[in-house]
Protein backbone atom coordinates (compact mmCIF):
# COMPACT_ATOMS: atom_id res chain seq x y z
CA UNK A 1 0.00 0.00 0.00
CA UNK A 2 2.88 2.27 1.23
CA UNK A 3 4.47 1.73 -2.30
CA UNK A 4 1.41 2.12 -3.90
CA UNK A 5 0.82 5.56 -2.70
CA UNK A 6 4.14 6.60 -3.45
CA UNK A 7 3.57 6.11 -6.85
CA UNK A 8 0.75 8.00 -7.20
CA UNK A 9 2.11 10.79 -5.48
CA UNK A 10 4.97 10.63 -8.13
CA UNK A 11 2.45 10.25 -10.95
CA UNK A 12 0.43 13.34 -9.63
CA UNK A 13 3.84 15.85 -9.39
CA UNK A 14 4.87 15.09 -13.16
CA UNK A 15 1.41 15.48 -14.33
CA UNK A 16 1.83 19.13 -12.19
CA UNK A 17 4.81 19.82 -14.16
CA UNK A 18 4.23 18.93 -17.24
CA UNK A 19 1.29 20.99 -16.85
CA UNK A 20 3.08 24.14 -15.95
CA UNK A 21 5.55 23.45 -18.33
CA UNK A 22 3.27 23.31 -21.23
CA UNK A 23 0.85 25.83 -20.26
CA UNK A 24 3.63 28.41 -20.20
CA UNK A 25 5.49 27.14 -23.34
CA UNK A 26 1.97 27.74 -24.98
CA UNK A 27 0.86 31.68 -23.83
CA UNK A 28 4.73 33.24 -23.71
CA UNK A 29 6.30 34.88 -26.34
CA UNK A 30 10.16 33.93 -25.19
CA UNK A 31 9.76 31.01 -23.24
CA UNK A 32 12.73 30.50 -20.69
CA UNK A 33 13.89 34.33 -21.22
CA UNK A 34 14.92 35.98 -17.88
CA UNK A 35 12.17 38.28 -18.31
CA UNK A 36 9.55 35.27 -18.79
CA UNK A 37 11.05 31.92 -16.97
CA UNK A 38 9.32 28.80 -17.69
CA UNK A 39 8.37 28.11 -14.21
CA UNK A 40 8.63 29.88 -11.22
CA UNK A 41 9.36 28.29 -8.04
CA UNK A 42 7.10 30.05 -5.89
CA UNK A 43 4.70 28.65 -8.24
CA UNK A 44 5.72 25.01 -8.04
CA UNK A 45 6.05 25.53 -4.14
CA UNK A 46 2.33 26.57 -4.18
CA UNK A 47 1.19 23.79 -5.97
CA UNK A 48 3.40 20.95 -4.34
CA UNK A 49 1.90 22.01 -0.93
CA UNK A 50 -1.86 21.70 -2.02
CA UNK A 51 -1.31 18.47 -3.34
CA UNK A 52 0.31 17.52 -0.30
CA UNK A 53 -2.47 19.21 1.51
CA UNK A 54 -5.15 17.26 -0.85
CA UNK A 55 -3.65 13.99 -0.30
CA UNK A 56 -3.48 14.49 3.67
CA UNK A 57 -6.75 14.75 3.98
CA UNK A 58 -8.13 12.65 1.89
CA UNK A 59 -9.60 9.19 2.50
CA UNK A 60 -8.87 6.01 0.55
CA UNK A 61 -11.10 4.47 -1.52
CA UNK A 62 -10.70 0.77 -0.39
CA UNK A 63 -13.66 -0.89 2.17
CA UNK A 64 -11.04 -0.24 5.14
CA UNK A 65 -11.61 3.41 4.80
CA UNK A 66 -8.90 4.42 6.31
CA UNK A 67 -7.23 8.13 6.50
CA UNK A 68 -4.74 8.58 4.06
CA UNK A 69 -1.51 9.46 4.87
CA UNK A 70 1.64 11.13 3.47
CA UNK A 71 5.35 10.54 4.09
CA UNK A 72 6.47 14.04 4.58
CA UNK A 73 10.42 13.05 3.82
CA UNK A 74 9.19 11.65 0.07
CA UNK A 75 7.22 15.36 -0.36
CA UNK A 76 10.24 17.04 0.80
CA UNK A 77 12.66 14.77 -1.28
CA UNK A 78 10.27 15.45 -4.23
CA UNK A 79 9.72 19.38 -4.04
CA UNK A 80 13.70 19.80 -3.52
CA UNK A 81 14.11 17.80 -6.84
CA UNK A 82 11.88 19.57 -8.68
CA UNK A 83 12.93 22.83 -7.43
CA UNK A 84 16.40 21.67 -8.92
CA UNK A 85 14.86 20.84 -12.06
CA UNK A 86 12.88 24.15 -12.23
CA UNK A 87 16.82 25.82 -12.05
CA UNK A 88 17.96 23.42 -14.18
CA UNK A 89 15.42 24.52 -16.80
CA UNK A 90 15.82 28.12 -16.17
CA UNK A 91 19.70 28.27 -16.49
CA UNK A 92 19.13 26.28 -19.83
CA UNK A 93 16.98 28.51 -21.28
CA UNK A 94 18.86 31.63 -20.35
CA UNK A 95 22.00 29.86 -21.73
CA UNK A 96 20.42 29.82 -25.29
CA UNK A 97 18.86 32.99 -24.96
CA UNK A 98 22.73 34.46 -24.52
CA UNK A 99 23.99 31.74 -27.45
CA UNK A 100 21.12 33.16 -29.66
CA UNK A 101 22.16 36.57 -29.16
CA UNK A 102 26.04 35.48 -29.51
CA UNK A 103 25.37 33.99 -32.65
CA UNK A 104 23.33 36.56 -34.36
CA UNK A 105 26.19 39.22 -33.39
CA UNK A 106 28.72 37.09 -35.23
CA UNK A 107 26.66 36.68 -38.30
CA UNK A 108 26.26 40.15 -38.49
CA UNK A 109 29.80 40.82 -38.44
CA UNK A 110 30.75 38.01 -41.41
CA UNK A 111 28.03 39.81 -43.02
CA UNK A 112 29.30 42.97 -43.20
CA UNK A 113 32.62 41.49 -43.81
CA UNK A 114 31.48 39.67 -47.02
CA UNK A 115 29.97 42.85 -48.00
CA UNK A 116 33.18 44.51 -49.03
CA UNK A 117 34.11 48.45 -48.30
CA UNK A 118 31.20 50.98 -48.02
CA UNK A 119 31.81 54.39 -48.71
CA UNK A 120 30.93 56.60 -45.52
CA UNK A 121 30.79 60.26 -45.11
CA UNK A 122 30.98 61.97 -41.78
CA UNK A 123 30.97 65.84 -40.45
CA UNK A 124 32.95 67.80 -38.10
CA UNK A 125 33.19 66.62 -34.90
CA UNK A 126 31.96 63.35 -35.64
CA UNK A 127 33.32 59.70 -34.36
CA UNK A 128 33.67 56.91 -36.38
CA UNK A 129 33.81 54.06 -33.82
CA UNK A 130 35.12 50.43 -35.36
CA UNK A 131 34.04 46.94 -34.56
CA UNK A 132 36.49 44.12 -33.94
CA UNK A 133 38.32 43.59 -36.74
CA UNK A 134 37.29 46.30 -38.96
CA UNK A 135 38.94 48.39 -41.37
CA UNK A 136 38.79 51.81 -42.38
CA UNK A 137 40.90 54.13 -45.05
CA UNK A 138 40.01 57.63 -44.91
CA UNK A 139 40.06 58.94 -48.79
CA UNK A 140 39.35 62.52 -48.33
CA UNK A 141 39.20 64.58 -45.47
CA UNK A 142 41.55 65.19 -41.58
CA UNK A 143 40.71 63.06 -38.73
CA UNK A 144 42.56 61.73 -35.77
CA UNK A 145 42.87 58.66 -34.19
CA UNK A 146 41.19 57.77 -31.01
CA UNK A 147 42.62 54.50 -28.96
CA UNK A 148 40.03 52.05 -26.96
CA UNK A 149 40.19 50.96 -23.41
CA UNK A 150 43.48 48.48 -24.81
CA UNK A 151 45.65 50.59 -27.87
CA UNK A 152 45.28 51.91 -30.41
CA UNK A 153 44.53 52.16 -34.36
CA UNK A 154 47.13 49.56 -36.52
CA UNK A 155 48.45 51.64 -39.21
CA UNK A 156 49.43 48.39 -41.98
CA UNK A 157 50.24 50.91 -44.50
CA UNK A 158 52.52 53.14 -42.03
CA UNK A 159 53.79 49.75 -40.00
CA UNK A 160 52.95 51.54 -36.50
CA UNK A 161 50.09 52.65 -34.36
CA UNK A 162 47.66 55.80 -33.83
CA UNK A 163 47.11 56.90 -31.05
CA UNK A 164 44.41 59.03 -29.64
CA UNK A 165 45.13 63.03 -31.38
CA UNK A 166 47.46 61.36 -33.88
CA UNK A 167 46.65 62.51 -37.30
CA UNK A 168 45.43 59.46 -39.94
CA UNK A 169 47.13 59.85 -42.97
CA UNK A 170 44.82 59.67 -45.99
CA UNK A 171 44.86 56.54 -48.19
CA UNK A 172 46.22 54.12 -45.33
CA UNK A 173 44.94 51.00 -44.06
CA UNK A 174 44.15 51.02 -40.56
CA UNK A 175 42.32 48.01 -38.44
CA UNK A 176 40.87 48.13 -35.07
CA UNK A 177 41.56 44.86 -33.39
CA UNK A 178 39.25 45.13 -30.46
CA UNK A 179 35.84 46.30 -30.17
CA UNK A 180 37.12 48.82 -27.41
CA UNK A 181 35.84 52.17 -28.80
CA UNK A 182 38.36 52.48 -31.36
CA UNK A 183 37.83 54.85 -34.42
CA UNK A 184 38.59 58.14 -35.67
CA UNK A 185 37.55 61.46 -35.30
CA UNK A 186 36.71 64.42 -37.94
CA UNK A 187 38.47 67.12 -37.52
CA UNK A 188 37.63 68.71 -41.18
CA UNK A 189 34.55 70.44 -42.46
CA UNK A 190 33.53 67.10 -44.06
CA UNK A 191 35.62 63.35 -44.39
CA UNK A 192 34.93 60.66 -46.82
CA UNK A 193 35.83 57.22 -45.91
CA UNK A 194 36.22 53.51 -46.90
CA UNK A 195 35.17 50.67 -43.92
CA UNK A 196 34.51 47.27 -43.97
CA UNK A 197 33.42 45.62 -41.04
CA UNK A 198 31.03 46.57 -38.23
CA UNK A 199 31.01 50.58 -37.18
CA UNK A 200 29.10 53.16 -36.24
CA UNK A 201 28.92 56.91 -36.49
CA UNK A 202 28.46 59.16 -33.28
Amino acid sequence: MKRKRKFYILMALAAILSTVIIAHAATSAQPGSEFDPLVTKSYVDEQIQKLAEKIGSGKSTGSSKQTGSVDEQVIDNLRTDIRDLTNLIIDAYTKIQSLEKQNLELIQRIQALESGFVVVEATKGQVVVLGAGSEIIVRSGETTAISGMSGGLADVTGAKDLVTGDKVPNQHLLISSRDDGRGVKVVSDKAYMLIRGSYSVQ
